[in-house]
């Protein structure tokens, strides 16, 4: 009996939109039945067609990829995706992989080999999701130019009510208008949100009780609070928009194409102030220099916070991105020596080589080098003959032109193209001769030379990240490696 995978979508996780998932799966029960078939898994996702991170399709693909299902069942195409790509991708993986894919609208069915109808359904179903996206865009914009909020979320700050902010009656006005103060009396992002976070002032996503809300400020959320014009009491929409249906991708929209609409609600940050914050973030761009990658940067993590290792020069090595940011409110430095950690990783390899057989080593390479040494010594002996052969015909062209049979002038044109291809040998005899001198090899040798080409600056930081999965640093600094292979001390090393 084959193992069936059925996958219902809708998208969005309206309630009214419940029936819909409930009839899609009861007719998946009812079509896996009737094929006597075995129902293995259920895949469900409240997500748009026209993206592909969607939670259950992954599983889905994954569960593809690994051969856990043998069919796939979806109700149409739709369902399964709303992007011309996508379609043709899910597709070439489950044709690859041998499970076949269903559709319950008859349109599609791999086991059948009805497959006419995707190219046409894939950009059928992909035109209508971006016709459907502009009339969206077009209705807010229309809202936009009436002077209506057309956001989900307010900003921070502010209330919604039948599409006018107004100002919350709590503490998160007089926040915003702080981030403004300090950061036009010249502090920087970082110390902003820094200190937000130390006095548990709540953080936008939490005044709006969005799920798992982080409780630290980011620098990324000051700036935005910073250049949103909303502030000043004017309605600037329409500022971004998406560069496809089947992206998440946006671009800025020009100035001139934006909606503003001036006075539509109380503002909490005076114009002038706005304009003196906006002139400064432009100036402080321009004298920010561009971030250098350090060694471990991206590999070496907190131990017991989990968050990134930051490089500081002054330390010669890396504290916890937490503790660098917080202090010990947060987390303790767990300060490690880049040096200390350069050759715990030279020495490890040390060991991994240590425990490779030379002897078979060895015996291969010489294997190779002698099945080469063979090659050379009858291309050689090929080559001594040809050299016979031309300083013999040297020979004649001498005699020729003593005898009279060629001219001054043939005779220096013959010798010269002789004497070439005498010279080219000789060249290459010389060449082979030498690599037949060295056909014994020494494997400490090549293994120290190629321990030292390793440790070079220049592949060292493609070793790191092409063996090392992660790096965790103790509260004391001491490294745990963990390898994408099998590491010479139980998987790490500590």
């Amino acid at each position: 009996m084959l193992r069936v995978g059925a996958y219902a979508r809708v998208s969005t996780g309206r309630e009214e939109q419940d029936t819909s998932l409930v009839n899609q799966k009861l007719m998946f029960e009812n079509y896996i039945q009737g094929k006597g078939w075995v129902f293995e898994k259920y895949y469900q996702d409240r997500k748009t067609g026209t993206k592909a991170k969607r939670p259950e399709l992954i599983k889905l693909l994954n569960d593809i990829e690994q051969k856990n299902i043998e069919v796939v069942l979806v109700k149409d195409l739709s369902r399964l995706a709303r992007n011309g790509e996508l379609s043709y991708k899910i597709f070439n993986l489950a044709k690859a992989t041998g499970v076949h894919i269903i559709s319950l609208d008859g349109m599609v069915n791999t086991m059948e080999n009805n497959m006419d109808m995707l190219g046409l359904l894939a950009w059928m179903y992909e035109k209508e999701s971006q016709n459907l996206s502009q009339k969206i865009k077009s209705v807010k914009e229309v809202g936009a130019s009436t002077g209506r909020y057309q956001g989900s979320t307010p900003p921070y700050g502010y209330y919604l009510k039948d599409g006018k902010l107004y100002i919350r009656k709590d503490e998160t006005p007089s926040i915003v208008k702080r981030i403004f103060q300090e950061y036009t009396n010249g502090t920087g992002v970082d110390t902003i949100a820094k200190y937000l976070t130390l006095e548990g002032v709540p953080t936008p996503a939490q005044v709006i009780n969005k799920k798992n809300a982080g409780t630290e400020w980011m620098s990324n959320t000051i700036k935005t609070i910073l250049s949103n014009p909303h502030y000043t009491g004017n309605l600037v929409q329409c500022r971004t928009t998406t560069i496809s249906v089947v992206s998440t991708k946006r671009k800025s929209v020009d100035r001139d194409e934006q909606k503003i609409v001036k006075g539509t609600h109380e503002p909490i940050i005076m114009k002038d102030v706005f304009e003196t914050a906006q002139k400064q973030m432009m100036q402080r761009k321009k004298n920010l220099t561009a971030p250098k990658a350090h060694l471990f940067t991206n590999v070496a993590f907190c131990a017991d916070c989990g968050r990134g290792m930051w490089f500081r020069s002054d330390r010669k090595g890396y504290i916890c991105g937490l503790y660098g940011r917080y202090g010990n409110e947060k987390c303790s430095s767990h300060t490690i020596k880049e040096d200390k950690l350069t050759n715990a990783i030279i020495q490890d390899f040390g060991e991994f080589f240590k425990g490779v057989n030379l002897g078979m080593l060895s015996k291969h390479f010489q294997q190779k080098i002698e099945k080469s040494f063979k090659k050379s010594t009858r291309e050689l002996e090929k080559i001594e003959s040809k050299i016979k052969m031309l300083e013999k015909r040297k020979l004649n062209y001498i005699q020729m032109r003593a005898d009279g049979d060629l001219t001054a002038e043939e005779f220096k044109t013959s010798n010269t193209i002789n004497n070439k291809e005498l010279e080219d040998l000789q060249t290459q005899k010389a060449s082979l001769e030498a690599n037949a001198c060295n056909h014994k090899i020494d494997l400490d040798c090549i293994k120290e030379d190629f321990l030292q080409y390793l440790y070079t600056p220049e592949i060292l930081p493609e070793l790191i990240h092409r063996f090392i999965s992660r790096i965790e640093i103790e509260k004391d600094g001491t490294p745990r490696i963990y390898y994408n292979f099998h590491a010479p001390r139980n998987q790490y090393i500590a």
